[in-house]
């Protein structure tokens, strides 16, 4: 067997792949949620109580969202919410599901959520 003639070069080559996939994987985050979420929780995550019709809360400064646990939010996400299992009034419609063949990557957007988005 052969050694690389560089090692360091393999090395760094392998990092950068590794950090190139963690940064990819908040990029798909966001794209995710631009694509999946803002419609009903806004662009910045600010809600749409504002609009007619509103269509979801707030979900910056959401306390089940910055204090809940991911497996939560997944569920949140993979099942839906609806009727007693709702947390808000009336004033939004029930939480649809998004199964994986419509987000990929649930983590990767609660990633975006409990992290870039509050900030």
């Amino acid at each position: 067997m052969t050694l690389p003639k560089y090692p360091s070069a393999v090395l760094i080559a392998s990092v950068s792949l590794l950090m190139s996939s963690s940064a990819s994987a908040a990029i798909d985050g966001k794209e995710f949620y631009m694509t999946r979420c803002a419609a009903c929780h806004g662009s910045a995550g600010q809600g749409t109580k504002h609009l007619v019709p509103a269509l979801g809360p707030a979900l910056k400064g959401n306390p089940f969202i910055t204090n809940g646990g991911v497996a939560a939010i997944k569920a949140v996400i993979r099942k839906g919410r609806a009727g007693q299992k709702r947390l808000y009034d009336d004033t939004y419609p029930n939480m649809p599901s998004f199964g994986p063949e419509v987000v990929p990557d649930a983590e990767a957007v609660i990633t975006y959520l409990k992290g870039d988005m509050q900030k």
